[in-house]
């Protein structure tokens, strides 16, 4: 009876243990893949916040080339208007 008792005392250990180690490896795979969601989720929120920040930069850099296309405009009028002017100024003076 007593050698029964320190036999299954003995698999107890041992099943114990090793349970025990059993238990360490599927935590550890667990956690690996919770850390592993855990970056996709990251990387999602970064490319969703990248592409607000080109949804919000859009409109900016349009008024932008409006504006630069703007001041174009007006200097080449401008200029045009310099032209148009010294050719009159050139014809009253040959009168």
């Amino acid at each position: 009876m007593h050698r029964l008792i320190v036999v299954s005392f003995a698999a107890l250990c041992l099943i114990g243990t090793s349970s025990f180690a059993l238990a360490d490896d599927a935590m550890k795979s667990e956690m690996g893949q919770m850390k592993a969601d855990k970056d996709g989720m990251k990387a999602d929120v970064k490319g969703k916040k990248v592409e607000m920040k080109a949804k919000t930069k859009a409109p900016k850099e349009a008024k932008k080339a409006k504006k630069e296309d703007m001041k174009g405009k007006a200097k080449a009028h401008k200029t045009k208007m310099k032209a148009k002017g010294a050719g009159q100024d050139m014809k009253t003076a040959g009168h």
